[in-house]
């Protein structure tokens, strides 16, 4: 899915300016002789918390490696662990790379990879989400690592498959811009949560084209684009949808896009009247026109969803599962059938996701040609997820993901009784959220502890199956990020995981 947004043409673009940023961004190159390429990237919610990796975010910059890589099938792959085995249900042991150096030049070995593991489940409090405790890890010789799960986890090597999880060598210190990796570029200089980035010249297996990568922070969507267009910056990562077309149209830019493991769905509250009846659920699910969101609403930017699950997660049931709609006529029978009686739903937003709105505001419009009466209500991100499992809306606008090769969190986390979104009602009054009961729950529990992926997809297919039939999720999107770039610029293959992306490969061309 990468290249030329040549589909987006005909959605028309919005100019933007190409006025000069003054004291906003860093030197560039655009002469492109390869010396230098500034990438302009959204906030982070958690930029300034990163003080474990030397301050450095440890997405996109390549200056720590995991264990294990995610590939582009969004499956693991050996990255600083050659191999891994599970010696028993509690027991994983990884073998490590022996060609590895850190960027001081001391070689990777066990202890130190123990070292960066307890530091960072103390420091994110990993505990509860790779079920591993800090003295669960251990050295066994000086090439392998043993981890000791709390309970049977058979996902820990696609869970770790994630960038927080990149090893830092004990020397790291935030307070004097240490960070120090084994990853393909080292850094530089740090300004804030800006970096510059240097190749790492003795890296065990990539040495980066460019001679110098940086990473500002350019919080404006728009101020990205602006200063792609001025030459500020090469690349600007998640441009605005209605710029899309006009940087594709340009003499001097363009666009790659990827799908990503991502998907938007309306989240229905099974256990509270009206959507309590599956009848007036599906009747909901007759009345979206997923293609009609993602054409306007998302200016072509993203895929019309048929599940809660990305077609880029390895068990995604996408094409296999039903598709209601659009059919107002049918979901008019429906509520018709249904014992709705006039009452007003709750459409749950989380108010500073910039797209929530205007696809509530079309599910509001689309509701209400099928006679159902409903209402927007916005809450603060630091609310959004505790309204939702509060059971505080009938559907709620949810965005879900992975960012690592094992998402049965996902799965679980939704759908399971006794997941992160149903626990609090279930266990309170054996209710819950998106939960259908017991029969869902053991299929989940069968897709978690499989030995393969075809038992796997098998286990998790009947779940969506499930979910979708009884209208349990509202699919809506599946999310797409978009990197602009200077023509000069030949962009590495995008990764589903944006973060993933390898800008190791990227070469900027004369």
């Amino acid at each position: 899915m990468t290249g030329r947004h040549t589909r987006r043409a005909v959605l028309g673009g919005i100019g933007v300016g190409v006025a000069t940023l003054a004291g906003c961004l860093g030197e560039s190159d655009p002469s492109g002789n390869g010396e230098s390429v500034t990438v302009a990237r959204p906030q982070s919610s958690q930029d300034g918390g990163w003080d474990v990796y030397g301050g450095v975010i440890p997405y996109y910059t390549g200056v720590f490696e995991p264990l294990v890589g995610t590939n582009h099938e969004m499956e693991p792959e050996p990255l600083l662990a050659t191999d891994w085995v599970r010696d028993d249900e509690y027991t994983w042991r990884f073998d490590l790379r022996e060609d590895v150096t850190f960027h001081n030049g001391v070689a990777l070995t066990a202890d130190t990879v123990v070292d960066s593991f307890r530091a960072i489940i103390d420091d994110r409090s990993a505990t509860g989400w790779i079920n591993v405790e800090p003295d669960g890890v251990s050295a066994v010789d000086d090439t392998t690592v043993e981890f000791e799960t709390v309970e049977p986890f058979p996902s820990l090597p696609g869970t770790i498959s994630h960038n927080y999880f990149g090893v830092v060598h004990p020397d790291t210190e935030a307070d004097d811009d240490v960070a120090i990796g084994t990853g393909p570029f080292q850094l530089e200089e740090r300004n804030g949560d800006d970096v510059t980035l240097a190749p790492y010249e003795d890296h065990w297996d990539t040495v980066p084209s460019v001679e110098r990568l940086s990473f500002e922070v350019v919080s404006d969507a728009t101020t990205r684009v602006t200063a792609l267009e001025g030459d500020g910056v090469q690349v600007a990562i998640d441009p605005p949808r209605n710029t899309v077309s006009g940087l594709d149209s340009g003499s001097d830019t363009a666009t790659a896009s990827q799908r990503t493991p991502r998907t938007c769905f309306g989240g229905v509250n099974i256990y509270e009247e009206p959507t309590d009846d599956a009848v007036l659920r599906r009747a909901l699910a007759y009345a979206i026109d997923q293609d009609q969101l993602v054409e306007t609403i998302l200016e072509g930017v993203g895929d019309p969803a048929r599940g809660p699950i990305s077609p880029e997660i390895p068990w995604s049931s996408h094409d296999d599962l039903p598709a209601f709609g659009p059919d107002h006529d049918r979901a008019r029978e429906l509520v018709a059938d249904s014992s709705y009686d006039g009452e007003t739903l709750t459409i749950l937003i989380d108010g500073s996701e910039p797209d929530d709105r205007n696809v509530a505001e079309r599910l509001q419009y689309q509701f209400e040609e099928i006679g159902v009466d409903s209402e927007i209500r916005s809450v603060e991100s630091a609310a959004f997820y505790e309204t939702f499992t509060d059971g505080n809306a009938h559907v709620s606008i949810v965005t879900l993901g992975s960012n690592s090769a094992a998402a049965d969190y996902l799965i679980r986390a939704m759908f399971h009784s006794e997941g992160s979104d149903n626990e609090q009602r279930y266990e309170s009054e054996g209710t819950g959220l998106m939960n259908l009961g017991d029969e869902v729950d053991a299929l989940i529990e069968e897709g978690y502890f499989a030995e393969s992926l075809e038992d796997k997809r098998e286990a998790y297919g009947e779940v969506q199956r499930r979910v979708v039939e009884q209208a349990v999720a509202l699919p809506l999107y599946y999310v797409e990020y978009v990197l602009g770039h200077r023509e000069g610029v030949s962009l590495p293959d995008l990764h589903p995981i944006n973060p993933m992306t390898d800008y190791a490969h990227l070469e900027y061309e004369d």
